[in-house]
């Protein structure tokens, strides 16, 4: 997907320094050198990409038409096979929204992996499962996390995955028979319609929003499903501070840093 993707002159290059299987995500800026990052590291190489590198990997993002992905766009990203392409540049706004994105500078294309068995030694009580929250800043491996919980618990229970930008869920990864996927959904989809027509036991939630999203897990809670969520951030404490509530919703609590790599286990803290 990758070679698909990039310019040929630095795909040779990245592949002489790493696996494209080892690869987390490559920040593409114009006119700068060209970032690679992978769980333990992150090497600058020697390649400045040009506009017209950052414009033929938005045309095959797009498939030559950046007018059909402006849901996506207004969102500041594209998705192609199951990678994420993060967008910067200058912005088209009407009445305080943003309605498209223009003259694109900087691409942060981010490859998803799938670790088989990262949530097996976390302690959780998969027969009896509770509400659980995973919590790493960004490029701290919640998602990857979270999707292996999913794994785990689709075996089990009827599982959905609310995966509004198409990062939990690949075709290609391990799930168990008992799993539903809905993609690009808004979360908010979920408190009615989904809950009804679908009847969930658990459903798995990403990159939640505190100010906006804890009345949708207080919902979901209500309605007696079970969820597994992810968040922002760096610290339990601090974020309890600021939203005490949350302690309302989650039974276990499971914080990761990137630091000695990505999805290092910080702390994993019962409520």
């Amino acid at each position: 997907m990758l070679k698909e993707l990039l310019n040929e002159n630095y795909v040779d290059l990245i592949c002489k320094r790493f696996k494209l299987s080892d690869i987390c995500e490559i920040r593409v800026r114009e006119n700068r050198s060209l970032l690679v990052k992978t769980e333990r590291q992150r090497v600058v190489l020697d390649y400045k990409p040009s506009k017209e590198d950052i414009n033929r990997i938005i045309r095959i993002a797009t498939h030559n038409s950046l007018y059909a992905s402006e849901d996506e766009v207004r969102m500041g990203f594209l998705k192609y096979k199951g990678i994420r392409i993060g967008l910067a540049g200058e912005v088209v706004t009407d009445c305080n929204k943003l309605i498209t994105f223009k003259n694109l500078t900087s691409l942060v294309i981010r490859i998803p992996h799938e670790i088989v068995g990262i949530a097996d030694n976390l302690g959780l009580n998969y027969e009896s499962f509770q509400n659980t929250l995973v919590i790493s800043p960004p490029y701290g491996g919640k998602t990857t996390l979270i999707r292996d919980i999913a794994r785990i618990l689709s075996k089990r229970y009827d599982t959905l995955i609310v995966d509004e930008r198409e990062e939990i869920y690949n075709e290609t990864f391990t799930f168990g028979q008992n799993l539903d996927v809905i993609k690009n959904a808004p979360k908010e989809m979920v408190l009615e319609g989904i809950i009804r027509s679908l009847s969930p036991e658990i459903i798995v939630l990403d990159e939640l929003l505190p100010k906006r999203d804890l009345s949708i897990i207080e919902e979901i809670t209500r309605c007696g499903i079970k969820v597994v969520a992810s968040l922002h951030g760096n610290n339990f404490g601090v974020l309890k501070s600021l939203y005490p509530e949350i302690t309302n919703y989650f039974n276990n609590v499971i914080t990761l840093s990137n630091n000695p790599k990505v999805g290092s286990i910080k702390s994993v803290v019962r409520i």
